[in-house]
């Protein structure tokens, strides 16, 4: 038990004891009522408290109204439902009746619902007369921990440093390739000023500038909405440059200052080395600012294939990528000359399969004429010369720039290979970037549990519905599905059956619906469906919807079709009206509005 929960349980106890007294001599029933509605201000937490048979003499607090559980005059063994733990839980309070203070987490088998309790001895005149427990209910802290310990995973896979702030500087956010980048560990950096890590002492004013005038303007949309290059400090005290990207975005309903960066010291050395070369230092410029601005990944990949073949001057260039099966290579994107979806086999002696396993560029003057290459792969397409440069990351390769001339070059220069792997270490951040921003923008648009959009995905793609039926004068079917009595099968199984039979439905319902209809979770056990091209007659997809309910439940529908005049609010208005009335009406059932 740390420094923190002991004194938490002082405090408590403290505050307890006045309440027992209160309650006990009765002496004002204005001063009960108050603490009483104190303790309803902490509607997670509960207090019992028990004398010296460890029975139950006060219980304050909503949950156990929410369990259905009147725990007065009750022993603490009678409270816990599973004998093979009861003597565990009653050794605890038996340790505070000695005088120590406990704590622990107890998990309900019947609700589902997680506790932490804390355990004090009450003193009485200088001798211990009972225990006081604090209970709180610790659930959905739990599943954010959970959900927060998944999104960590997913950073400390990237290979630039992720930072995130509060709205003060704080950090709430590191992983491992700041740790590599800056030198200080997660542990060392969480908690502290993100200006006493990474930012120069000439910097720091300016930092504090841009949160407190970005903070109130940024929208959350989770793109980047600040990209430069600044200066960064390490642990050693060593300043150098890096290529920044901010952003303020609210995930898990907190909202943050997102930062990704990468260090920028080798290609800042090669730009001093090409400055004498003005114009070659112009296009490279042009092109890493093109892929800086790339926000979605098929916008980077077809960024790369243009950057490449302009710092070449040649006529063709593509991207391949380890293809999600992981037997060849896929190319992702190209320009000049019409490549994307080809495959290599990693099993096939192709130029990219070696120049990708070697990390060792390859150049051929003549395709046609080279044994080495799979010159079917480019029978057809008029390119002549061709040079292969591997993309790595992290010693690792993941993926493949080709560029191509229509007619015969000579081998590349040092030049030309220095600003090559210069373009494919860009490529290598691009994509990974990209990537990025795809999986934040899905976690702000998909429901975690059923894998769903999400009420607000589904108030856009609906407005883009009935502007599309507008268009075309086509019909649109809305309909609202809510499942019956939802609430009593949560609390007779537990949440964890609940979240279940959510998801079995979910899958269950998508079987049934076309790949054109659209299905969201809207909230709790509500769900909307949108059947484009569906008038009345051909909305009979609601009733296979409730044909194939899971678990035994059934459920509510109400549908309703678009007048051709209303707005996307209204017609989802008269459908949630339409399932208002089939609740009303006896469930299992829909109504037409």
């Amino acid at each position: 038990m740390t420094v923190v929960d002991g004194l938490e349980i002082g405090l408590v106890a403290a505050f307890t004891a006045v309440v027992v007294t209160i309650l006990l001599t009765r002496r004002s029933v204005n001063r009960e009522r108050r603490y009483r509605q104190m303790l309803g201000q902490l509607p997670m937490t509960s207090v019992l408290c028990f004398d010296r048979d460890l029975r139950v003499t006060l219980a304050l607090g909503e949950s156990f109204r929410t369990l259905d559980l009147d725990p007065m005059g009750k022993q603490v063994g009678e409270l816990i439902p599973t004998a093979e733990d009861r003597d565990w839980y009653v050794d605890q309070y038996r340790a505070a009746l000695s005088g120590e203070m406990r704590a622990f987490e107890y998990a309900s088998p019947d609700s589902g619902r997680v506790y932490a309790i804390r355990l004090a001895p009450m003193h009485d005149g200088g001798s211990i007369s009972g225990v006081i427990a604090v209970l709180d209910n610790i659930t959905g802290r739990r599943e954010l921990t959970a959900k927060a310990a998944e999104r960590q995973v997913v950073l400390d896979l990237m290979n630039e440093a992720y930072v995130s702030t509060d709205a003060e500087g704080i950090v709430t956010g590191w992983n491992r390739a700041a740790e590599t980048t800056f030198g200080w560990s997660a542990a060392e950096a969480l908690g502290r000023q993100i200006s006493d890590l990474i930012v120069p002492p000439e910097d720091v004013e300016e930092l504090r500038g841009m949160l407190s005038r970005s903070w109130p303007g940024i929208p959350a949309t989770g793109r980047f909405e600040i990209r430069t290059e600044r200066h960064a400090r390490d642990r050693d005290g060593r300043t150098f440059p890096i290529e920044l990207a901010v952003t303020i975005a609210e995930v898990d309903g907190e909202t943050a200052v997102h930062a990704l960066m990468h260090d920028i010291t080798a290609r800042k050395a090669a730009e001093r080395e090409m400055r004498e070369h003005a114009d070659e230092f112009a296009v490279l410029a042009a092109a890493v600012g093109e892929l800086a601005r790339s926000n979605v990944s098929s916008e980077a990949r077809a960024a790369i294939c243009r950057a490449a073949a302009r710092m070449a001057g040649a006529d063709a260039a593509a991207l391949l990528e380890p293809d999600a099966s992981g037997t060849g290579l896929r190319t992702t994107a190209s320009v000049g000359v019409d490549l994307v979806g080809e495959m290599v086999q990693f099993t096939q002696a192709a130029a990219s399969v070696r120049v990708f396993g070697s990390r060792e560029p390859y150049f051929s003057e003549d395709v046609a004429a080279d044994r080495s290459v799979r010159r079917a792969f480019f029978r057809g397409r008029d390119l002549v010369s061709v040079y292969w440069v591997p993309i790595v990351q992290e010693d690792d390769a993941v993926g493949v720039i080709t560029i191509g001339w229509n007619s015969k070059v000579a081998a590349p220069t040092q030049r030309l290979e220095r600003l090559m792997s210069l373009i494919a270490a860009e490529a290598g951040v691009a994509i990974e970037r990209a990537a990025l921003l795809d999986r934040l923008e899905r976690m702000a648009h998909t429901d975690d549990l059923t894998g769903l959009i999400n009420r607000r995905a589904w108030n856009l793609e609906l407005e883009r519905e009935v502007g599309r039926s507008r268009r075309t004068d086509d019909p649109l079917a809305v309909a609202m599905l809510d499942l019956d009595r939802f609430k009593t099968y949560n609390d007779r199984h537990g949440h964890q059956a609940g979240d279940r039979v959510l998801r079995e439905a979910a899958s269950a319902w998508r079987t049934v619906l076309r790949d054109t209809d659209l299905l969201a979770r809207y909230g709790g056990e509500e769900f909307a469906v949108a059947l484009p091209g569906c008038d009345l007659e051909q909305a009979g997809h609601l009733v296979r919807l409730r044909e194939v309910t899971p678990a035994g439940q059934s459920c509510s529908a109400g549908l309703a079709v678009w007048d051709g005049v209303e707005s996307a609010d209204e017609l989802l208005g008269r459908a949630d009206e339409a399932l208002y009335e089939a609740k009303q009406t006896g469930r299992d059932r829909t109504v037409i509005a």
